[in-house]
């Protein structure tokens, strides 16, 4: 069958829902202070590619999948009808509400849901949304997943993430701590998976490239916390291993913060349903 390449491809290594869960409860504090920090940019950046497409989010009603902490969700609310909001993480949930909340955005609805295990029929999304999106997200990890999101929205689709990832902290931690080479991640594969499943629909997706480049503040307990749970994403860490880790982020830490380097090159594509 002509989808199986890209089918075993894309699914030869899929995190259990619970690991992926406590991952990004892990994480759910420190996306909020990314989107506190560096959300205006980048949901401007978003908002202008969408323009130059043609399309204005008014009267829209948008699906965010792996929302986060709201960063785009509650400014897609903003301008738009509606937009619901879901993500496998508690956490990252009780800060999107808290941040409607705050900012008094009442056309929004966010759900602690894992995007693998929805019937679309039964919530009633089925065909329900003009745009749907997938940010910078792990919930799009097959091509059931990418029908899934294809079959909520009756009109556009767009979806991103990383093709190329580098945190200089965490190459130096597998170096000089675990005395290993750093592990290659799948970073672009569902991205690359997507692009052809799509073209074998006789859907040509439109993808355009983009780089991020920033510095990551933390105390050696969150960084202690961040990079355990990233490695761990590959593989169980010895409480040895944990320690060592601990002690070299002492080592280098400043005033009890450690500051790491993140570079990044990512992919949107962005496509029109013909075919669904």
């Amino acid at each position: 069958m002509k989808f199986k390449y890209f089918d075993d491809l894309w699914n030869q290594s899929t995190d259990d829902l619970e690991k992926q869960k406590k991952h990004w409860d892990t994480r759910a504090k420190e996306f909020n202070k990314y989107r506190e920090l560096t959300g205006e940019e980048r949901i401007g950046e978003l908002l202008d590619f969408f323009k130059q497409k043609g399309i204005s989010l008014q009267n829209l009603d948008i699906l965010d999948i792996g929302c986060g902490a709201g960063q785009f969700s509650l400014e897609f609310a903003k301008q738009a009808k509606s937009v619901t909001g879901l993500d496998i993480s508690t956490q990252m949930i009780e800060y999107a509400n808290n941040n409607a909340q705050k900012e008094v955005v009442n056309n929004i609805e966010f759900y602690e849901l894992p995007w693998e295990e929805i019937n679309l029929l039964d919530l009633g999304w089925h065909n329900k949304y003009d745009l749907a999106v997938a940010i910078m997200t792990p919930a799009i990890n097959s091509r059931q997943s990418l029908e899934k999101m294809m079959e909520a929205s009756k009109n556009y689709c767009f979806m991103s993430g990383h093709l190329e990832r580098y945190e200089k902290v965490k190459a130096e931690i597998e170096q000089k701590v675990l005395d290993r080479n750093p592990r290659k991640s799948d970073h672009g594969r569902g991205i690359y998976c997507s692009f052809n499943i799509l073209w074998l629909y006789g859907i040509h997706p439109e993808i355009s490239y983009h780089r991020m480049e920033r510095e990551n503040d933390r105390t050696v307990e969150e960084a202690f916390t961040y990079y355990c749970s990233q490695l761990e994403m590959k593989g169980p860490l010895t409480a040895t291993e944990k320690n060592e880790i601990k002690d070299y982020l002492e080592k280098i830490s400043q005033n009890g913060r450690v500051k790491d380097t993140f570079k990044s090159k990512t992919a949107w594509l962005f496509w029109r349903n013909k075919s669904f």
